[in-house]
């Protein structure tokens, strides 16, 4: 009888380090701020004499994605010696493609072609459309870009210095241990005036 009371003693105990691994394992995933919720702002009201006018939101501005796996769009603020004031980055869940701060110049369809090719999927075409549309948008500047980051927080920012090899992106990163699943692929695309 002895060991079967040990037997069952033994059970118990692993049951009992299971849970609480798994409850700690549950803990972990979830936010560290206990004052972080969820909100929607279009149930925010306004004082019910007053109408109610929409206002232009701050960047990064976010663009619905077409259609699944194609990423989204936003604007972000640039400095740097560039000149260069804002970007657009483009960013999808494993959307491949490795990270550099080398921008490239995506001054040609072979150039854009040879740019997106690096990515997967519906991404790439996504990446290709909007070089293209960076690159016609002023005919005296040269579009650029470079995959800047792949992870779970997006730039929030980003400094594009001119240097001997090109142009170089640095982004601006938040402070964060946040985990993912899947990492976010996230490119800068911009357009520079021409010399």
């Amino acid at each position: 009888m002895n060991s079967s009371l040990r037997l069952s003693g033994g059970r118990s105990a692993a049951a009992l380090v299971a849970t609480l691994a798994l409850a700690a394992g549950l803990t972990a995933c979830g936010s560290d701020d206990p004052d972080d919720t969820a909100t929607d702002p279009a149930s925010s009201s306004s004082p019910s004499g007053e109408p109610t006018s929409e206002t232009p939101s701050e960047t990064p501005t976010e663009t619905p994605p077409p259609d699944s796996g194609s990423g989204a769009q936003a604007t972000i603020p640039a400095t740097g010696s560039a000149g260069v004031t804002e970007v657009t980055l483009i960013s999808a869940t494993e959307g491949g493609g490795s990270d550099s701060t080398l921008a490239l110049a995506l001054d040609t369809d072979q150039a854009r072609a040879d740019f997106a090719a690096q990515f997967d999927g519906a991404f790439a075409e996504t990446v290709s459309t909007t070089s293209t549309e960076v690159a016609e948008r002023d005919a005296g500047a040269t579009a650029y870009g470079a995959t800047v980051a792949i992870g779970c927080e997006a730039p929030r920012s980003v400094a594009v210095e001119a240097g001997e090899a090109g142009f170089e992106v640095i982004p601006k990163l938040p402070r964060s241990s946040v985990q993912c699943l899947a990492p976010m692929t996230y490119v800068v695309l911009f357009a520079v005036p021409n010399a």
